[in-house]
């Protein structure tokens, strides 16, 4: 399963229906009336800060956020310890963040705290199933587990289908992975197989496969042939790794585990109008689209419009999203299984 930059935003074009300039071309989205009068309101604001966990997932937001809202300048950071930074300013009385988007694990210190504003999405048109802590947060895209492969040096008709055909000997000395995300993966895939049988297939993977544990970049080792298969890393990063000149495809086998990521809205946000119309936009079909093309980040979540989440629905494979009922138990298999990956 292959795509390049150009088939996706093509692809992200047609099934959202985006005009050439990235908005789309016929929808009501934005004539909801508790849209235009965020957009107002928003206005006299005249700004929105938006953090992510990197700057590359802010960079892209203003140029097309202000193509159905001109007149807001959105000011985005990138910082992997926002949490902690947002947990210290609200003890000081202080407030510069407006919008935060994060996994859903890395919101739950902040929510706990009460951090987050409380609102009624609906309004808005976001679909209930995408209301996340009672009106706390909006779902945004997924980071979609795969294993990912070099399209120079894989045959299709050779790939994997499931996660069981990566123990097949002809792929024994033929991956890697990264030592954060594979634990994470058998976590997921635990609560479909169990904690015995995956903890037996991580063990077959490490010991009778070779897999290579590493904390360097996998598209190294893909562009050098030294590995051909990357496994537990996001199909976005196929698409990365393509632009850095490492032709990389993905794959759906017949489980598909999700991270979960979020927005949500400070509750004592210093811009709290142009704040709920920053999220309710990027959880829109325009504003998903948009960020599918521009930072490969697609929701697989049931409704999505994302080619991939069509691509996942078509395989019929299992979908295991990121939720709280699961997090504790998944956190408990995360250190179980370290173990084997990285010993006791």
């Amino acid at each position: 399963m292959i795509r390049h930059y150009g088939t996706v935003a093509l692809a992200v074009a047609a099934v959202f229906g985006l005009s050439s300039n990235g908005v789309r071309a016929q929808t009501a989205w934005y004539d909801l009336p508790a849209v235009k009068a965020a957009y107002e309101k928003a206005k006299e604001e005249k700004e929105v800060t938006v953090w992510t966990p990197v700057q590359a997932e802010a960079d892209w937001i203003g140029t097309e956020f202000n193509k159905r809202f001109p007149g807001i300048t959105v000011k985005g950071t990138g910082d992997l310890q926002a949490a902690t930074k947002i947990i210290a300013e609200a003890r000081a009385n202080r407030h510069s963040v407006d919008v935060w988007q994060n996994s859903l694990g890395g919101m739950l210190e902040v929510q706990k705290r009460n951090l987050f504003a409380k609102v009624d999405w609906q309004p808005f048109g976001i679909p209930p199933g995408n209301i996340l802590f009672e009106g706390d947060g909006v779902a945004a895209h997924n980071f979609v587990y795969s294993t990912l492969y070099a399209r120079n040096l894989v045959k299709q008709e050779d790939l994997p289908k499931t996660w069981d055909d990566l123990l097949d000997p002809k792929w024994r000395g033929k991956m890697v992975a990264q030592d954060f995300l594979f634990p994470r993966l058998m976590g997921f895939l635990a609560i479909a197989w169990g904690e015995e049988r995956t903890a037996k297939w991580g063990r077959a993977m490490m010991n009778d496969q070779k897999l290579m544990i590493t904390n360097a970049p996998r598209e190294s080792f893909l562009k050098t042939g030294e590995r051909v298969l990357s496994i537990g890393d996001a199909v976005s990063q196929s698409f990365q790794y393509t632009e850095n000149g490492v032709p990389t495809g993905y794959t759906i086998l017949d489980i598909v585990p999700a991270v979960q990521f979020m927005f949500s809205a400070m509750k004592n946000a210093p811009h709290p109008n142009a704040a709920r119309l920053l999220i309710a936009w990027m959880a829109s079909d325009e504003g998903m689209a948009a960020r599918e093309k521009a930072v490969y980040g697609a929701s697989i979540r049931p409704g999505s419009k994302s080619p991939l989440a069509q691509q996942v629905v078509q395989s019929k494979a299992k979908v295991i999203l990121e939720d709280l009922a699961t997090m504790d138990q998944r956190a408990d298999y995360y250190k179980k299984f370290s173990s084997i990956i990285r010993g006791p």
